[in-house]
């Protein structure tokens, strides 16, 4: 069985509320414009509660950030897991990763908003934790139909960009214009494009 091991306990019900009043804030105001206060505010937490758990606004953020890519990592690894074969795995992880931007909106605007700012440098050795083992099942997962015949042999960077990066742009867009739409049609579309571009061909018909 596929698993990433967890790098910290599962928050409690306080943290929660914080980490989702806090989401809220950072999505109304942005990272830099908003405040400690308005975070204390929304989430009915002390000042002096925030800085202990958190040590600083950047602070919030970060823990706002890794919540969120945890969630993520650990549905896109059950995709896998449960996979029957690599078409699946492929496929599976595309319906899966669309499936959770659509569920997880302000999480997901919120990951690709942070993407290379000041908060992931300060979430940095959290993030470390959490994609190491995260990559290394992917990779595993990957190597393993790549040796089998199944998957094309390329570079990890070309295999998440045929894959994933389609989804990822198509995420974007929803979320920027709107969230309106299902995507079920385009989710179908997509995963089935992400394994016609890394499948091994062979004279058999794809299933």
């Amino acid at each position: 069985m596929l698993v990433v091991p967890r790098t910290d306990p599962l928050p409690d019900a306080r943290r929660r509320t914080i980490l989702d009043a806090a989401l809220e804030v950072f999505l109304e105001s942005g990272v830099d414009a908003a405040s400690v206060d308005e975070v204390r505010n929304r989430s009915g937490a002390s000042v002096g509660s925030l800085y202990h758990r958190f040590g600083s606004k950047e602070g919030i953020a970060a823990a706002v950030y890794v919540d969120a890519l945890r969630g993520y990592q650990a549905e896109f690894v059950t995709a896998l897991d449960r996979a029957r074969d690599a078409a699946d795995g492929i496929r599976s992880v595309v319906r899966t990763h669309m499936r959770w931007v659509r569920a997880n909106p302000d999480r997901a605007q919120f990951l690709f908003a942070i993407a290379g700012s000041d908060v992931r440098r300060a979430a940095s050795a959290e993030l470390r934790e959490l994609n190491e083992p995260f990559f290394a099942v992917v990779e595993t997962w990957l190597r393993r139909h790549v040796e089998a015949g199944e998957i094309r042999a390329a570079s990890f960077d070309v295999v998440y960009a045929l894959w994933l990066g389609p989804s990822q742009e198509l995420a974007r867009l929803w979320l920027a214009r709107g969230r309106r739409g299902s995507l079920r049609t385009e989710t179908t579309l997509l995963a089935d494009a992400a394994w016609r571009s890394l499948r091994v061909e062979s004279d058999e018909e794809d299933q």
